[in-house]
């Protein structure tokens, strides 16, 4: 019975000593400072290597035990900057028992508040915010939006640049041309519009009146076929033609001015009512 009992208490023993084993291996297999290497278990020793250094290191396993391991050296991130609107403060100016900064000094009191854009809820480098009721100051372009506006203060580069090019909104700029096509009636009244290529197509039995109208194409201005076109009170101009008419179509004109070569073709007919202006560039 004591030979058995003695066998118990080495049996438990070592079985504690095997959980002591592998609650360290994985304590270690955690710290990310330490890579293992090698763990000899009868003799309770971990060989590891720093991740930091790259040196190999053992460890006993009644030292991991008994207490933490210290600190190593960790490389740590550099700090991060200083926000800009966080106050600085500068050193202090050495001053006597009485108060007075030594000879050949002066200071002066630096009010915080006079280097702020007045009205400025925030600013930073070039710019500022300010609350909508409040009057920005000489600023190159301002963002407006319910209770607030942004500014943003460039002075020499508005000196130096030039104002933005002003243009007209009231012109259309379009890449497909307008078609009028069938037994039906369309009207352009009073536009002023621009296009990339073609401007107008009026065929196959449209009535087309265009009138008070500004007619710029890249392509042609105004091209007929089958179909009958009123122009009065208008310019039409194109880079490959003024207009041009064929199968039939009728072009009705007055006080118009076209710019670009006009053509007419096969039956069709150009009607100048008076009032007319062609030029061929």
């Amino acid at each position: 019975m004591a030979a058995g009992g003695l066998l118990l208490l080495v049996a438990c023993a070592r079985q504690e000593t095997v959980r002591e084993i592998d609650w360290a291996k994985t304590a270690l297999a955690r710290n990310p400072a330490y890579e293992i290497v090698a763990t000899d278990e009868s003799a309770g020793i971990f060989t590891v290597r720093s991740t930091t250094t790259g040196r190999f290191e053992t460890i006993k396993l009644q030292d991991l035990v008994a207490a933490p391991l210290p600190p190593k050296a960790v490389v740590q991130p550099a700090p991060a900057a200083v926000a800009a609107s966080e106050p600085v403060e500068s050193p202090a100016v050495a001053n006597d028992a009485t108060g007075t900064p030594p000879s050949g000094q002066t200071t002066s009191a630096v009010d915080a508040e006079a280097a702020v854009v007045d009205g400025a809820i925030a600013q930073g480098p070039g710019y500022s915010i300010h609350r909508g009721e409040d009057a920005p100051p000489q600023v190159v372009s301002t963002l407006e939006g319910p209770g607030y506006s942004i500014t943003r203060q460039d002075p020499a580069e508005s000196a130096e640049s030039p104002g933005p090019e002003v243009v007209d909104s009231s012109v259309e700029h379009r890449t497909d041309p307008i078609i009028c096509q069938g037994d039906r009636l369309m009207r352009i009244d009073g536009e002023t519009i621009e296009f990339s290529g073609d401007a107008v197509i009026a065929e196959k039995g449209c009535d087309l009146y265009i009138s008070n109208a500004h007619i710029r194409a890249g392509g042609v201005g105004i091209i007929a076929r089958q179909a009958r076109v009123h122009i009065v009170n208008s310019s039409i101009g194109g880079s490959r033609g003024s207009y041009e008419a064929s199968n039939g179509a009728e072009i009705y004109v007055a006080h118009t001015t076209f710019t670009g070569v006009g053509r007419r073709f096969d039956s069709a007919t150009m009607n100048d009512l008076g009032g007319n202006a062609y030029q061929t560039n």
